[in-house]
């Protein structure tokens, strides 16, 4: 650690606070490893790790960079963990299932790599299980759809919404398609809805039952 390490401060995303924060340098490592290129041509790879602390709510970053010979061009940063692009839903932990659980997990930590196309194949993934978990594996991704509509679980609405988030997970799967920022949060919003509407509203109206009086069955007096 240097002497310096106490006074440095720098503005980091924090995944707590969830914007840019100032954070504290608590240490800094650095590690040079020489190696030979191209028989005679000695490159100096320089490695540095520097663990921030948020000055808010005091969570913790690591950042590692990368240089090869001072060259700008191959400098190379990451964080651990990395900035998150896309809060999971509280609910999800309370209202799911491990295997549901499991993808989810999944496809926010390849939204926070920056992959669009992976985490459209998880989405679909998502849709299939639920159709599956409701009807059955009834045969094709349109057909599972319309056991949904008839059983009353979505709405004919609904199912166009589905029928296009899916494809959209098709289309990364199978057609090399690579969805941009806004395409992946319409087809994240329509999963975490459709999840939400399927697997939590349903126990919150019960809950409510349950704690709401009934109405009174006194006639009032004139």
């Amino acid at each position: 650690m240097t002497d310096d390490t106490a006074a440095t401060i720098e503005r980091i995303h924090c995944n707590y606070c969830r914007q840019k924060t100032r954070h504290e340098l608590l240490c800094k490592a650095e590690d040079v490893i020489s190696e030979e290129y191209d028989g005679n041509i000695v490159i100096d790879i320089v490695t540095t790790s520097e663990m921030f602390r948020c000055c808010g709510c005091r969570a913790t970053v690591l950042r590692r960079t990368r240089i090869v010979d001072n060259d700008p061009d191959t400098l190379l940063v990451h964080y651990f963990p990395p900035a998150v692009s896309r809060h999971q839903p509280p609910w999800v932990w309370l209202a799911l299932t491990d295997d549901f659980r499991g993808v989810i997990e999944e496809v926010y930590r390849s939204l926070d790599a920056n992959n669009h196309r992976l985490p459209m194949m998880g989405a679909r993934t998502l849709i299939d299980m639920l159709m599956v978990d409701k009807v059955g594996d009834v045969g094709t991704f349109n057909e599972k759809l319309k056991e949904l509509e008839g059983m009353g679980v979505i709405s004919s609405r609904n199912r166009v919404v589905l029928a296009a988030a899916l494809d959209v997970g098709s289309a990364a799967a199978h057609r090399g398609h690579a969805p941009k920022n806004q395409e992946v949060n319409a087809v994240m919003d329509i999963v975490e809805n459709l999840l939400h509407a399927v697997y939590v509203l349903p126990k919150m109206a019960e809950n409510l039952k349950r704690t709401t009086p009934p109405r009174s069955s006194k006639k009032r007096t004139p």
